[in-house]
């Protein structure tokens, strides 16, 4: 859940990603030019000893054999001068390095008359790589080799050996090896590698810090854009972004209040359009009511005599019968589409039982399926589907739905099925009649609309049906949906929550698809 957490906030904030890139960018480029750098600096550290351990060591071989040559043959002189030699700290030259000594014969010197074989400190034999004593054998110079210094008391010390060839009277060929230690150099490198870590460690805040301030004087006013979008969005018009300066964010601001007054302008002006239109369609309708009343008076008179006038005044009377049926229809929709619009349609809310409603609906169009010589199939769900509803427009949607089906069945049957779960119920209203293009479905709902403008309504629909009937599952937080292709009928599915303010998670009938 953590995880999740850090993931969506490194989705939904710049900040924290530019942070972020930054951080790991400049850790890897720190990094590379830090070990760059401080291998440069071993590397030359420890070329630096070893330069000066060679030209240490070439001195003191000379001198050892200066002494070893004037310095007496008896046995104690020659052991005295060994240990002179060995113990001899100090370089000749004026560079001082700790360094220990062994002075061991040499593999050829097999049987020497005085053994004065000797080490400085303690130090083990075992310090002197076998490889290099086997170099030094056959070497006419001195040579070198990177070791470990091993004293009697277990101590160990990175260092450098140095061997070279004494020629000693009485006693023959003599080995003799300096071993230098790297301890100082590898405490100065750690001193370095510490202070190049704190520096990049430091450089490194340095960097996100500076990144953050920079990100900050352009994200503010993005997030600020952003947060007054919002508003603006809800309906709050009048927010605008605060303008100082004159650099890009400024123009930015500028730009962007510029196109909000516009769009407030705009909107304030379809407003008061749509206020009017609304009003227009309201006032129209209810003024219409006035006079439909005397004309339907009228027509009712004249419709109720119709068998006394000849045929044209009579067919004349039953078509002036269907019209003012039309007209009142249409004044109807338009008044309840002008609720719509103005946002002031009112739900009278009650428990319902889908399988009785479709059932009752289904019972009052027989007539008219019978007329259309269509038969209508009724699947009810088997548990009772219970919805909390407005009763009279769901009716009205059922009505609306299944009177379309049975008018362009062409006499094939219609299919109406109803299921549910635990957070929605639907009803499937499926024809088999000329259909719909697949290409016009999204446009069934539109009011006013017909999928052939030439075709007549065979029942004087007003055209608004359908728009009201997804209006109303609209207001029921539902879904009405369309599908159809051309010879193959159509499919209608009403989807309501099974309570109001519920969130329908999944259909039970699942809309057809074209292929």
């Amino acid at each position: 859940m953590r995880g999740f957490k850090i993931y969506k906030g490194f989705r939904t904030s710049l900040t924290l990603r530019v942070l972020s890139t930054t951080f790991v960018l400049t850790t890897i480029v720190l990094w590379v030019v830090g070990s760059a750098l401080l291998n440069r600096i071993s590397t030359g550290v420890v070329n630096e000893k070893i330069k000066a351990a060679l030209s240490e060591s070439t001195l003191a071989v000379y001198s050892a054999q200066f002494r070893f040559t004037g310095g007496g043959v008896t046995d104690a002189a020659l052991k005295k001068i060994a240990q002179e030699v060995v113990n001899a700290k100090k370089a000749i030259r004026a560079t001082e390095s700790g360094r220990e000594v062994i002075l061991i014969r040499s593999a050829k010197n097999l049987d020497p008359e005085v053994a004065i074989d000797t080490v400085s400190n303690r130090v083990s034999y075992e310090s002197i790589p076998s490889e290099l004593r086997v170099r030094l054998l056959d070497s006419g110079d001195p040579v070198w080799a990177r070791s470990i210094i091993q004293y009697a008391d277990g101590h160990k010390v990175p260092g450098i050996v140095v061997g070279d060839k004494l020629s000693i009277p009485r006693v023959g060929p003599y080995d003799i090896y300096f071993l230098f230690s790297f301890e100082s150099q590898v405490n100065t490198l750690n001193l370095v590698k510490n202070y190049l870590f704190l520096a990049g460690f430091i450089l490194l805040l340095l960097i996100v810090g500076i990144t953050w301030l920079v990100v900050r004087q352009v994200i503010d006013p993005v997030r600020d854009a952003a947060k007054i979008a919002e508003e603006f969005t809800a309906g709050e018009l009048e927010k605008r972004m605060s303008v100082v300066g004159s650099d890009e964010i400024s123009r930015l601001g500028i730009s962007f209040n510029a196109m909000a007054n516009s769009i407030e302008q705009q909107i304030k002006r379809l407003e008061n359009l749509s206020k009017v239109q609304q009003r227009f369609v309201s006032d129209v309708s209810h003024e219409l009511r006035t006079p439909l009343t005397t004309i339907r008076m009228a027509s009712d008179l004249i419709y109720a005599y119709r068998d006394k006038f000849e045929p044209n005044i009579s067919r004349s009377a039953e078509l002036l019968q269907s019209q003012i049926d039309r007209f009142e229809l249409l004044l109807a929709d338009l008044l309840e589409v002008s609720r719509f619009d103005a946002t002031e349609a009112a739900m009278e809310m009650s428990e319902i039982d889908l399988n009785e409603m479709v059932d009752r609906c289904i019972t009052d169009l027989t007539l008219i399926s019978a007329e259309k010589n269509v038969v209508v199939n009724l699947e009810k769900d088997l548990v009772n589907p219970i919805v909390s509803a407005d009763a009279r427009r769901i009716e009205r949607i059922l009505r609306n739905l299944l009177t379309n089906a049975i008018d362009h069945a062409n006499e094939k049957p219609v299919d109406v099925t109803i299921k549910s779960n635990s957070s929605a119920a639907s009803v499937s209203i499926r024809d088999y009649g000329i259909g719909i293009d697949p290409a016009q479905v999204p446009r069934v709902f539109d009011r006013f609309w017909r999928a052939d403008p030439a075709r007549a309504r065979s029942r004087g629909g007003t055209g608004l049906g359908l728009s009201i009937a997804q209006e109303d599952a609209h207001l029921h937080n539902g879904t009405l949906k369309a599908w159809g292709k051309l010879n193959e009928g159509a499919q209608f599915i009403l989807t309501l929550p099974r309570k109001i303010g519920w969130k329908i998670e999944t259909e039970p009938i699942e809309l057809l698809t074209t292929k």
